[in-house]
């Protein structure tokens, strides 16, 4: 059963009824806030564990910017000065307005008000990519429907701006990924992007970026990244997880499938599956897309 809050300062779209105006009940994002306020003021729980249990196996490693190990038996760490702190304040969204399996958030680590780090549970299993040629097509197939029912509850919460949760900053770019906004309208966001075309781009190609963009498209939360690699399959052969939402916010609804579609596996059969997962809809977004990639700096 979903739960959806009357009223959610992430951006997600509502209209009060009497009873909410009497008494606003405090929505998950003033317990993430509150939470993450008292991690700041006193000494947090994971300086517990701040000493490493064990050489953990490293997970996922970008450079020497952010990593992803195992802590312990029951933990997973995520760490590194190029940490999204949000990340974690979207796993407890997910977890409260969703049915999306996905890791518990335990403990957080803080250095002059940036978040450092964070605990979250450790998902027994498989990433997808490592055990899809195992697969039967009939077990391919289901995990693809599994996936689509999720997306299609991440495409239920609305949103009314462009940016990651409680309006943090937005990610674009396929060659150099960056932060940018957050942006009121898709128009705003929009303009950012014909702005970030390099400087010796034709005139004509510009027209033609343009025409590839519109601005009427909803607003809804998005993973930003799903790839087999972020999808952890348990031993029934069921999606046990759907993990790293770095790349998550409040984002047009055809971002999400462009995105999908961006960043193919090395796996053949992989296009085959998605479009169960993301039934077609958005073609012209992704081809004007995929030009915009080829003329812009990030």
């Amino acid at each position: 059963m979903l739960n959806h809050s009357v009223i959610d300062t992430a951006g997600i779209s509502h209209i009060p009824n009497t009873a909410t105006l009497a008494v606003k009940a405090p929505t998950i994002l003033d317990v993430i806030t509150e939470s993450r306020e008292e991690e700041q003021r006193s000494p947090s729980p994971a300086n517990k564990i701040m000493e490493d249990p064990n050489d953990g196996e490293v997970f996922h490693r970008v450079f020497d910017q952010r990593e992803v190990k195992r802590w312990g038996e029951s933990k997973v760490k995520k760490s590194g000065p190029a940490l999204r702190g949000y990340e974690a304040d979207t796993l407890k969204f997910i977890a409260e307005k969703t049915t999306i399996p996905v890791p518990k958030v335990y403990d957080t680590d803080w250095q002059d008000g940036r978040m450092t780090a964070f605990y979250m549970e450790y998902i027994p299993g498989k990433t997808l990519d490592k055990i899809w040629d195992d697969l039967k097509k009939e077990q391919k197939i289901a995990i693809a429907k599994e996936l689509k029912g999720y997306m299609a509850q991440l495409r239920s919460l609305k949103g009314t701006y462009i940016g990651a949760l409680d309006r943090n900053k937005a990610l674009i770019g396929k060659k150099m990924p960056h932060e940018c906004g957050p942006f009121e309208t898709e128009r705003e966001f929009n303009s950012y992007i014909m702005e970030d075309i390099t400087s010796t781009t034709p005139n004509m190609l510009r027209r033609y970026a343009r025409h590839a963009l519109s601005h009427n498209h909803e607003i809804v939360f998005t993973h930003g990244d799903i790839a087999p690699r972020n999808v952890i399959i348990g031993e029934d052969k069921k999606v046990a997880a759907l993990i790293d939402w770095e790349e998550s916010g409040w984002y047009p609804e055809h971002w999400e499938y462009m995105k999908a579609f961006q960043y193919l596996e090395p796996m053949m059969d992989w296009p085959d599956y998605l479009t169960i997962i993301f039934p077609p809809k958005y073609e012209k977004e992704y081809i004007g897309q995929c030009f915009l990639d080829s003329i812009m700096y990030h």
